[in-house]
């Protein structure tokens, strides 16, 4: 069963990097497997790629890779709120695998609304994706 999302809200601002990996371990044992909790899903996902972005230090690889799992396969191109806070999760925690995923849909697969909004943070987040801390 999911923690409810006020759990994640009261997590600390500032949080190690093992902690923040816990975290996001306990949050993806529970959505891997379900279809369900997208919404639910990606308010956590924001609250820990919040707390990860501020441990200055690269999620763990494996974890990337779960994440961007759990995003794609939650993807829904007409979904505006989703699409937003998928690509910011993933770029505080600089998930390469999901931009290349977004990047290759193709207009029918997009609505106008959320086409803008991966052009427009692809142009801000520039060539290195991999670097949620580059131009820092």
């Amino acid at each position: 069963m999911m923690k409810a999302i006020s759990c994640y809200c009261s997590l600390p601002d500032s949080m190690s990097e093992k902690d923040v990996a816990c975290e996001f371990h306990d949050l993806l044992q529970v959505v891997l497997g379900s279809g369900r909790l997208k919404y639910e899903f990606l308010e956590a996902a924001l609250e820990l790629s919040d707390r990860q972005w501020h441990t200055y230090k690269p999620l763990d690889q494996l974890l990337k890779v779960k994440v961007e799992q759990a995003l794609i396969s939650r993807w829904d191109g007409f979904d505006f709120a989703f699409a937003e806070g998928s690509i910011i999760v993933a770029a505080k925690l600089g998930l390469v695998g999901f931009f290349e995923f977004i990047s290759s849909r193709s207009a029918g697969e997009l609505s106008p609304d959320v086409a803008m909004e991966i052009k427009e943070a692809l142009a801000e987040l520039g060539a290195d994706i991999s670097d949620p801390y580059s131009g820092m």
